[in-house]
Parts: structure tokens; C-alpha cells; sequence
């Protein structure tokens, strides 16, 4: 098991614990979104030229906190540590292990088109069915595709492209024996 994925079960647990899963991903999603978004500000945070105290510092500054969270204390690790860098990993295996514990089944959809909201809950149904989880569905619109769709969830794919079916054609042809013509 990674770090980050140790990192983001033990954050988990303690805020499973306070009964604050749900408020913990909400701010732990904000945070991950500003520091993608400044990647100068964890360059910053992971600076050795700057002294810990002083890292610690402009973190306090620049993220005004209420009170001391787990997920503030974690992030004051990270910078005592240096590894600021890792907190987008954090934050997938922290949510890997809510969805795990609220039975929740992340779908991702990519389809050449955007989805419509009676087939994204005409999928869940059916996802809900065949797993017995509660389904989140994410639509990624992907052209090259070029129509149909591929479902993928939890290590399984579907593949029901127009692409997959051109490309299986062209290893059907590839692979056909021209040898011998039937009249």
C-alpha cells in the first residue's frame, strides 16, 4: 500500500470517528482543487530552502482555518515532510475508502456524446442492479470514440464503442486467411 493511501485510510478513520466523513471530502476536495490550481504554492510549501516554521506559517496565512481539523494537522505533515506533492493522492485513497464504506460504486461513462439524464439513470438502474451499490455516474465526452459508449467500474470495461468495433474488425481482417479465394 502507497503512503498516500495509508495517509488518506488514516484521515478516513479519524473522521469517521467525529461522524465527519462528508464534511472532511468536501474541504479536502476544495483544498486539493486550490493547490492543483497554484502548483507555485505547493513549490512553496515543499521548499527546503524555507525553514519548516516558515512553511507552516505561509500555509496558516494563506488557508484561514476555524479551529484545528484532522485534515489541516495532515496538511501540516505533509509540509513538516515536504511531500505537500502528495495530497492529490491523499485525497483519491481517502475517497476510495469513503465510497468503500458508504457502498458506493464510482462509474466512469465515456461516450462520444454527453449522456442524457433518463440513459445516465437508465445506467444506474442497471448498474444498481448487477451490484447491489449505489451508483455515481461520470459522463466524459470522448469523440474519437466515435459513437456508443465504455463503461468502466471497479476493474471492470464495457466496451461497447463504435472505435472497439472497428478495431476488432481490422484484427478480424489482419488475421484472415487470403490464401485460398471461395468463389
Amino acid at each position: 500500500m502507497s503512503i498516500a493511501k495509508v495517509y488518506g485510510n488514516a484521515l478516513y478513520e479519524l473522521a469517521s470517528e467525529i461522524n465527519e466523513e462528508d464534511k472532511i471530502k468536501a474541504e479536502f476536495a476544495e483544498l486539493v482543487d486550490v493547490f492543483a490550481a497554484n502548483s507555485a504554492f505547493v513549490n512553496l510549501l515543499s521548499n527546503p530552502r524555507i525553514s519548516k516554521s516558515e512553511r507552516l506559517q505561509i500555509f496558516d496565512d494563506v488557508i484561514k482555518s476555524e479551529g484545528k481539523s484532522y485534515l489541516h494537522s495532515l496538511i501540516k505533515i505533509l509540509i513538516e515532510e515536504r511531500k505537500v506533492g502528495l495530497l492529490g493522492e491523499i485525497f483519491d485513497g481517502y475517497v476510495d475508502r469513503y465510497y468503500e464504506d458508504k457502498n458506493i460504486l464510482p462509474v466512469k461513462v465515456v461516450s462520444a456524446v454527453e449522456l442524457r439524464e433518463d440513459q445516465i439513470a437508465k445506467l444506474t438502474s442497471r448498474i444498481t442492479n448487477l451490484t447491489g451499490k449505489k451508483v455515481i455516474i461520470s459522463n466524459k465526452v470522448d469523440k474519437s470514440i466515435i459513437g456508443g459508449f465504455r463503461i468502466e467500474y471497479d476493474g471492470h470495461l464495457i466496451d461497447a464503442s463504435i472505435l472497439y468495433r472497428f478495431k476488432n474488425l481490422e484484427q478480424v481482417l489482419k488475421n484472415a486467411d487470403y490464401s485460398q479465394s471461395e468463389v
